[in-house]
């Protein structure tokens, strides 16, 4: 925390998750004095509830996958100034059916002139990358190696530390701003620990937090919320150096859709529980050698039941377990995951008094994209005042 005595800041952002850091680091960079407030100790929702995938080949073609290029450049970058590790070993989309094989020899063809880099492999190749790979179910694959991954927990504990270490951040943690009014000349943040904040500009980046500030902008905003099932099997040996995704991922990733043959895909049937539950398989292996695999998708404009579904896990692992040959699938951990969306906008953006700048609903693009938005964002504002 820190021990400046005044409260004057030239930019404040409130919510820590993977949006508001990135867009106090690129406030850092431009010599901003900043303040991020986060209400948790570290953050503890969808930027931590995820599978930590820097992922260009899941992104719209266009400016959303180049956000996500240029996304990856400032991890790598954060990487070598950190020392936290980032996996650099790509990205697998795994054809288990002669459709989804069209899509991957068609996507192989036709997606370089988008700015997608991918390799067709044969089965062999793909088990020669993941030895957790059942070769004789699959018919090729899709490789993306400029895909990253990062493990999201220990990034997100670590690096709000970090810049307030050595980045001069001033840091609220464990502290609500529970109101933002903006003026003429500013605006001024209230927080739950009776102190008062005051910038020229603030950014709001509060997930999936529809009610402590602003309830009436985003009651009327259209946004709604998407909630995931997710687990973590008990350690293994190392057999995943690269994220896999199955087939269904490719149904999912709208970046599939610059082929004709998604189309075709997409008409393609799929088990009728699989695709109520909206479920497509990810795989990715964390240092400590236990496998994340997931998700599942359900929507709703208002709260979850939050309970933890046993059928939709079963769905999960039964779908994963058709190209994965694992020693076990002894599970150690269950969550949930939130995340907010609009179901026409790829992302919402509002601007309260010309002030204070709201930025949430990226869709579950947030890990891959952050870095361009934060940088979108801080610069927008400060080339306009």
């Amino acid at each position: 925390m820190s021990n400046d005595s005044t409260n004057e800041f030239d930019v404040i952002i409130v919510g820590g998750g993977i949006v508001g850091a990135f867009h106090a680091w690129f406030a850092l960079q431009r010599g901003l004095k900043t303040l991020l407030i986060e209400r948790n100790l570290t953050p503890r929702d969808a930027s931590v509830r995820n599978f930590g995938t820097l992922v260009p080949s899941a992104m719209t073609a266009g400016a959303w996958q180049k956000r996500g290029v240029e996304s990856l450049d400032v991890y790598r970058e954060l990487s070598r100034e950190t020392g936290f590790p980032l996996n650099t070993r790509g990205t697998i989309y795994l054809a288990l059916t002669p459709t989804e094989r069209e899509v991957q020899e068609e996507f192989s063809r036709v997606g370089p002139a988008h700015g997608y880099q991918s390799n067709l492999i044969e089965p062999a190749e793909a088990a020669k990358l993941n030895p957790a790979i059942d070769a004789e179910n699959i018919l090729c694959g899709l490789y993306f190696p400029d895909d990253l991954r990062i493990e999201s927990r220990g990034f997100m504990q670590f690096l709000l530390p970090w810049m307030q270490r050595e980045r001069g951040l001033h840091l609220r943690v464990g502290t609500v701003a529970i109101r933002a009014e903006a003026r003429q000349d500013g605006c001024v943040i209230s927080t739950s620990s009776g102190e008062t904040f005051s910038a020229p500009h603030a950014v709001v980046c509060s997930g999936a937090d529809f009610r402590t500030l602003f309830p009436d902008v985003f009651a009327a905003s259209g946004l709604r919320k998407c909630m995931l099932h997710m687990a973590r099997t008990e350690p293994l040996p190392a057999i995943l150096p690269t994220t896999l995704a199955s087939g269904l991922s490719m149904r999912w990733y709208s970046s599939f859709q610059i082929c004709e043959s998604w189309k075709k895909l997409m008409a393609e049937p799929t088990h009728p529980d699989v695709e109520r539950h909206g479920i497509h398989i990810l795989l990715v292996q964390d240092a400590d050698g236990s496998v994340i695999v997931g998700d599942s998708h359900a929507y709703s404009t208002g709260d979850f039941e939050e309970r933890y579904q046993s059928e939709v896990e079963a769905l999960i692992l039964q779908e994963a377990q058709k190209f994965v040959r694992f020693p076990h699938w002894r599970i150690a951990e269950r969550w949930l995951g939130v995340y907010p969306l609009h179901p026409d906008r790829a992302l919402f953006e509002d601007v309260v008094g010309d002030r204070i700048h709201i930025v949430t609903g990226s869709a579950g693009k947030g890990m891959t994209c952050s870095p361009a938005l934060g940088r979108e964002t801080i610069e927008r504002i400060f080339k306009a005042h």
